[in-house]
């Protein structure tokens, strides 16, 4: 076996991505895949997309499944869980990609509607996914949790997003909190994307924004999907098997500007 297969590749793993319909919770899934884990796509609003990746993966002689549900509600998490328990019966890679700033909004005029889903789709999924997952994780092999954060939470997120830039800052401590209590058995860390040119940003962010954030950034452009997946892929690798409580940021030195 060569040094890269044996250090970086993920033959015979068993992986779930929530939110990987879509953006890049879909470029992490398609990215374990290429690498040789079996993945199983979640997806809620976006089934087409995890549909379509899934049937790309399978084309491309890798494998891979589909699983839809609202993680927000923990029966769906337990659901999802009970499906991968009956296909594998252990897990060795989870991605609690799910999350979304729902909508901009003043801290003034947010109301407990938007505050419920905003803390439910961020918070709450991550919790009910690694709960769920435990048991199967537990059984897995040199198993390993990622969690997706954000560069807001560090600087309080831009107009409008602070409620979401405080539930991503959460995730930062429930992955160091996680680390600790799940070591030595299992390894947990998060990757903390910058301004990624998803329909994340189409839908929340206007172009003019987007270019000053192109000006602003030393490597001068969005990040890419892509550029997450390569980082997730690492820290669930036997190249990252030291690596735990760690947050990667990827954001093109924006942080640093």
């Amino acid at each position: 076996m060569s040094y890269l297969a044996e250090n970086f590749g993920l033959a015979g793993k068993r992986a779930v991505v929530t939110g990987a319909g879509k953006g890049i919770g879909r470029a992490i899934a398609e990215g374990l895949a290429g690498a040789g884990a079996e993945v199983c796509l979640h997806y809620n609003a976006s089934q087409k997309g995890a549909e379509e990746a899934a049937a790309a993966i399978n084309k491309a002689g890798g494998q891979a499944l589909t699983c839809g549900g609202d993680l927000t509600q923990s029966s769906a998490a337990n659901a999802l869980f009970e499906k991968v328990r009956d296909r594998w019966g252990a897990l060795d890679i989870l991605v609690n990609n799910t999350g979304d700033l729902v909508q901009r909004s003043k801290v003034i005029d947010f109301t407990d509607e938007l505050l419920e889903r905003v803390v439910r789709v961020n918070i709450h999924s991550a919790v009910y996914c690694t709960r769920a997952a435990l048991p199967l994780l537990k059984n897995g092999r040199e198993a390993s949790i990622v969690n997706v954060s954000s560069i807001a939470a560090h600087h309080g997120g831009s107009n409008g997003a602070t409620v979401y830039a405080a539930t991503k800052a959460a995730i930062h401590t429930y992955t160091r909190g996680l680390a600790k209590e799940l070591a030595p058995q299992i390894r947990v860390n998060a990757i903390a994307p910058g301004v990624v040119n998803t329909d994340f940003h189409k839908t929340h962010s206007t172009p003019e924004s987007l270019a000053n954030v192109v000006n602003n950034t030393p490597l001068k452009r969005l990040g890419a999907p892509e550029d997450q997946a390569g980082a997730v892929l690492f820290l669930c690798s036997k190249a990252g098997s030291f690596i735990t409580g760690e947050i990667i940021e990827i954001n093109g030195g924006l942080w640093l500007a």
